[in-house]
């Protein structure tokens, strides 16, 4: 029988996941109370709470994935996620952007502003993609190559990378063994 600590730690989890990626199966999309919902281990390992790890699946389609290997279900749930990160941003654009928009009339704002609200989403979507791929990329890499595939400055990728590694930013910096600052996960 699970204690309080473990149904606490569960809920916190699926809440976590439903917020970051939606309350909805990965695979099938379908939402309570059409299915219930589980917490899926990509690694298939019960004891790895690392939220990069975990998504929400049916029933059963968590059963399905149990059968496959460690490496085929964690390419499946990242081809899942990439298509439905893709399906989300087309409907709704980022919350922030899609927030900001309604307030905001772009149309009417600076140059400085129209930019922003462009480069800022591509850079963002870039290094959250190669940092859940990867699990970690270099400070240099994530300013130099962020600032090439946004079609921003290096100075202007090093802000957004400041503000994803501020203190409530979902990313954090840390020297390895070689003294190379690397950005990862919080």
């Amino acid at each position: 029988m699970a204690n309080r600590f473990q149904i606490r730690q569960h809920e916190i989890a699926y809440n976590f996941i439903a917020a970051r990626d939606g309350e909805y199966c990965l695979i099938c999309r379908k939402k309570p109370p059409a299915v219930k919902l589980q917490i899926d281990h990509a690694d298939n390992n019960p004891d790895n709470w690392n939220p990069e790890n975990l998504h929400l699946l049916c029933q059963k389609h968590n059963l399905e994935m149990r059968g496959k290997t460690v490496a085929e279900h964690k390419r499946l749930i990242r081809t899942y996620s990439a298509n439905n990160e893709r399906e989300r941003a087309r409907e709704r654009g980022r919350e922030g952007t899609s927030q900001v928009r309604d307030l905001v009339d772009f149309r009417n704002a600076s140059p400085e502003m129209k930019a922003n609200s462009y480069y800022e989403v591509r850079y963002r979507d870039w290094l959250l993609t190669i940092i859940r791929e990867q699990g970690f990329i270099t400070k240099q890499e994530a300013v130099n190559s962020g600032a090439e595939v946004a079609g921003c400055s290096p100075l202007t990728a090093n802000r957004y990378l400041a503000k994803l590694t501020s203190s409530v930013g979902p990313l954090k910096t840390r020297k390895d063994a070689t003294g190379t600052v690397i950005v990862e996960w919080r």
